[in-house]
C-alpha cells in the first residue's frame, strides 16, 4: 500500500537573506505610516489652530491612506478627519453639511484609488510569479531552481538540515516525439508536470530542469527524497495522453537522488552533479527506477 502523503509544509528556519527582507519590509511598513501620519496632521493642526478653509486638504491622506496602508489606514484617517471637521462645523461661517459630504466623497475616491493600487500589486504578483513558472508544465522554471538551489543548501549548510535533491528524466522521450509528434509530446510534459506537483509535499520545491528533465528540492534527508521520487515514478508511469488516431500513449521516468554534505561549502554544484550521476545510473542499469548516488556511479549516454 502506498505512504500517504504528507502535504503539512514543516517550519523552515529564516537564513539572513530571508531576516533582511523582512526587516527592510517592516522599514518601508513605518516609512509609509510616518508618510500617512504626517499628510493627516498638517490640515489636522490648521484646521485646529482657525484655518477652517484647509479642511479640504484632508483628500490628500484619504487618497493616499489605502495604497500606504491598507483598511486600516483608511479607517484611522477618515475618522481623524470626521472628528476635525465636525470640531470645525460648529465655527461661524462654515457649512458643515458640504464639509461632510466632502469628506464621504474623499473617501470614495480613497477607496477607488486603494482598488487601483491593490489591482496593480496582484497584477505584479502575476507577472512576476509567471516569469518563474514554466508555462507548459506548471512548475518552476530554471531561473527559479537555479536561485532556490544554492540558497536551500544555504540555509541546511548554516542550521545543519537535511537537504536532498531529486533529478528526474523522462525515458525515451525523444523516441515518443519522433512517434507521436512534438504537439503530444508537450501535452506529455504537461501531464507529468501537473503529476508532479500533485504528489509532492508542500514544502517541496518541484522545477523543470530543462527539456524532458525535472527536478524536486527537498528539506529532508535522502529516505524522504527516494520516497517522493518512487511515488512520482509510479505515478508518471500511469499517466497517457491522447495521441494520433485516438490512441492513448505514456513513458516512464528515471531518477537519481542526492543528499547534501553538511560541512562541504557545497553551493549546489555538487549536490546537482550527484543526483545527474545517480540519474544516469538509473538509465544505464534499465530505467524506469530510482537511484540514490553512490561513489562508484559515473556519467553514461542513455535518454
Amino acid at each position: 500500500m502506498s505512504r500517504p502523503i504528507d502535504r503539512r509544509r514543516r517550519p523552515i528556519p529564516r537564513t539572513p537573506e530571508d531576516r533582511e527582507a523582512i526587516t527592510a519590509d517592516r522599514a518601508a511598513a513605518r516609512r509609509r505610516a510616518i508618510l500617512l501620519v504626517a499628510t493627516t496632521a498638517l490640515p489636522t493642526l490648521l484646521v485646529v489652530a482657525g484655518a477652517t478653509v484647509a479642511w479640504p486638504l484632508f483628500a490628500l491622506p484619504i487618497a493616499l491612506s489605502l495604497p500606504l496602508c491598507g483598511p486600516p489606514g483608511l479607517a484611522g484617517t477618515t475618522v481623524v478627519a470626521g472628528l476635525v471637521v465636525t470640531l470645525a462645523s460648529g465655527r461661524p461661517g462654515t457649512d458643515g453639511t458640504a464639509m461632510a459630504l466632502g469628506l464621504l466623497a474623499f473617501a470614495a475616491t480613497g477607496v477607488a484609488v486603494g482598488a487601483g493600487h491593490r489591482a496593480q500589486q496582484r497584477d505584479a504578483r502575476r507577472i512576476a510569479s509567471a516569469s518563474l513558472t514554466d508555462r507548459l508544465t506548471g512548475v518552476h522554471n530554471y531561473a527559479f531552481f537555479a536561485d532556490a538551489l544554492p540558497r536551500e543548501c544555504r540555509r541546511a549548510e548554516r542550521y545543519d538540515l537535511p537537504l536532498s535533491l531529486v533529478v528526474l528524466d523522462l525515458d525515451h522521450f525523444k523516441a515518443f516525439n519522433d512517434r507521436h509528434g512534438h504537439d503530444a509530446g508537450n501535452r506529455l510534459l504537461a501531464a507529468v508536470g501537473a503529476t508532479i506537483l500533485a504528489n509532492r509535499r508542500g514544502s517541496d520545491v518541484a522545477a523543470r530542469f530543462g527539456g524532458e528533465e525535472f527536478a524536486l528540492i527537498i528539506p529532508g534527508a535522502a529516505g524522504e527524497a527516494m520516497d517522493a521520487a518512487e511515488r512520482i515514478r509510479r505515478a508518471v508511469a500511469e499517466v497517457t495522453v491522447l495521441v494520433a488516431g485516438g490512441e492513448r500513449a505514456g513513458t516512464t521516468v528515471s531518477a537519481g537522488v542526492a543528499e547534501f554534505l553538511t560541512g562541504s561549502g557545497d553551493d549546489g554544484t555538487l549536490l546537482l552533479d550527484q543526483a545527474d550521476k545517480a540519474l544516469y545510473h538509473s538509465k544505464a542499469t534499465g530505467r524506469d527506477r530510482v537511484s540514490l548516488f553512490s561513489p562508484e556511479h559515473r556519467w553514461a549516454a542513455a535518454s
